[in-house]
C-alpha cells in the first residue's frame, strides 16, 4: 500500500474531520467544521491519504505556551489524530507524526504538546507526561471556606462585553501557570464564548459573570445550570462550570465563593483544574470536592536548546544535559545549560544527566522533577549531586495547568 501524507488547507476542513468523527462514532456537523476552519491557531491540517480516500489525520494549534517563571514558548499542540479502522497497524500514525515535528520545526515551535484520547501511544514520539489535572463535584452545603470573606462585585455580562473583559483577565492568570496556552479573538469566539445549542448538553444557556474588587476586574466565570427535581416541587440545579479564572488570589477566591453560593445549587461540577489549586486550601472539607485526577497534557521538544532557552530557572547553576531521541535525531546530543542566561548549546562536556526524549518533556514544566523521573528509569545521573542540582533548576512554584482540551 502506499500512503501519501499532504497537508491541507482550511476549504478542505469537512474532508479533514472524516477520520477523528470516524473514530468516535461522531455524525457530520457543518456547525462544527465551520468552527473548526475558521480557528486561526489550526495553522495545519494533514492528511493521510490512500488513494484519492483520506484514512489518517492530524492537526496541529499554533499557541504560546507559558513556562516556568513567565516566559512564553511557541508551541505545536497536536490535535484530531486519527487513522480509520481499515488502516490501523500499517505506519500511518508514524507518518503523521513525522510530518507534524517538520512542520513545528519550520514554524520554528520548539515545543509540541497534545491531550492523549489514548495515553499508551505517545510515548514512543518522545512525549512525556508533563501534567496532571482533575474533576470536582462540590457539594454546595460543604463548600464553607476557611478564613475572612474577600469584598467583590460580580456581574452578568453580555456576550460582547464578555469579549472585550474577559480575554485581559485571562492573560494577566495565564503568565502565573506554566502549560497555559495563549487565545486568539477567535479562539474565544469559537471555543471559549460560543453559546452553540449543541455543546450544552441538558443545561442552559452560557452564564459569563467578571468580578471586581476595588473596582478593577479580577475573575471570571463561564458556566451553565440544568434543572433537576430530586423531589417532587422542590427545584433543584446542577451548576456545571467551563471555566472559572482568577488573574489573583483574591480573584480566584471571589470567583469560587460565588460559584458555591449560586441559590437552588446542590452540586457546583467542574472540570481540568490541576492538582494544586487554590480549591483545596480554601474550602474547610477539600474531600467535599471528591476531585478525580488523570493526565492532561503531554509534551515533548522538538528543539532541545530552543526550548530550553524559552523557560526561567528556579536556581542558577550550570548543568550538562545528554538527550536520546531517536525519533528526532537532530535532538539527540549534549547541551550546557545555564540557568542563570537560559542559554543552552551543544557542548562536548561530558555530561552530568543522560535523559530521554519523553524524560525531558515530563520534566520541562516542573510537572515532575529529575529525580522522580530518575526512579523508573528515565533518567539516569552521571555525577554527584547532578539530580539535585536539576530538580531546583527545572522547579516550578505551580503545577502546569491546562484549562482545556485541545
Amino acid at each position: 500500500m502506499s500512503i501519501e501524507i499532504r497537508l491541507l488547507g482550511p476549504e478542505h476542513a469537512d474532508e479533514f474531520a472524516h477520520p477523528i468523527r470516524t473514530a468516535f462514532g461522531l455524525a457530520p456537523s457543518p456547525e462544527r467544521t465551520e468552527r473548526s476552519r475558521k480557528l486561526t491557531e489550526l495553522v495545519t491540517r494533514i492528511g493521510a491519504y490512500d488513494g484519492s480516500t483520506i484514512v489518517g489525520s492530524a492537526g496541529a494549534f499554533a499557541f504560546d505556551f507559558t513556562t516556568p517563571g513567565g516566559g512564553t514558548v511557541p508551541t505545536s499542540g497536536l490535535t484530531m489524530v486519527a487513522v480509520i479502522p481499515t488502516h490501523r497497524r500499517q505506519g500511518i500514525l508514524r507518518k503523521l507524526i513525522e510530518r507534524q515535528f517538520a512542520d513545528a520545526r519550520e514554524r520554528g515551535q520548539p515545543l509540541a504538546a497534545l491531550w492523549a484520547t489514548e495515553a499508551s501511544i505517545y510515548g514512543r514520539f518522545g512525549y512525556g507526561l508533563a501534567a496532571f489535572a482533575g474533576d470536582v463535584s462540590i457539594e454546595r452545603d460543604r463548600s464553607a471556606f476557611v478564613g475572612s470573606p474577600v469584598p467583590f462585585a460580580a456581574r452578568f455580562v453580555t456576550e460582547e462585553e464578555a469579549h472585550e473583559r474577559i480575554p485581559p483577565i485571562y492573560e494577566r492568570a495565564r503568565r502565573a501557570a506554566p502549560c497555559m496556552p495563549s487565545r486568539s479573538p477567535m479562539w474565544w469566539s469559537t471555543r471559549r464564548l460560543l453559546d452553540a445549542e449543541s455543546m450544552r448538553a441538558g443545561s442552559g444557556p452560557l452564564q459569563r459573570v467578571v468580578f471586581q474588587i476595588d473596582g478593577r476586574d479580577e475573575g471570571y466565570a463561564l458556566y451553565r445550570v440544568r434543572l433537576e427535581h430530586v423531589e417532587p416541587q422542590i427545584p433543584t440545579t446542577v451548576v456545571t462550570v467551563q471555566e472559572a479564572m482568577g488573574a489573583t488570589p483574591a480573584g480566584t477566591r471571589a470567583v469560587w465563593r460565588y460559584l458555591c453560593d449560586i441559590d437552588l445549587a446542590t452540586r457546583i461540577n467542574a472540570t481540568c483544574l490541576p492538582p494544586d489549586h487554590p480549591l483545596f486550601l480554601l474550602l474547610a472539607e477539600p474531600r467535599r470536592m471528591h476531585y478525580r485526577t488523570y493526565d492532561s497534557v503531554w509534551v515533548r521538544l522538538v528543539d532541545v536548546p530552543a526550548a530550553l532557552a524559552a523557560r526561567r530557572y528556579g536556581a542558577e547553576g550550570t548543568i550538562v544535559i545528554e538527550v536520546d531521541d531517536p525519533f528526532c535525531p537532530w535532538n539527540t546530543g549534549r547541551y550546557r545549560l545555564d540557568a542563570g542566561t537560559s542559554r543552552a548549546a551543544r557542548t562536548e562536556e561530558p555530561c552530568d544527566l543522560r535523559v530521554s526524549a519523553a524524560a525531558l518533556g515530563s520534566a520541562y514544566l516542573g510537572g515532575f522533577s529529575f529525580s522522580r523521573l530518575a526512579e523508573v528509569g528515565g533518567v539516569e545521573a552521571r555525577t554527584e549531586g547532578a539530580l539535585e542540582r536539576a530538580d531546583r533548576m527545572f522547579v516550578a512554584p505551580r503545577h502546569p495547568y491546562c484549562p482545556e482540551i485541545f
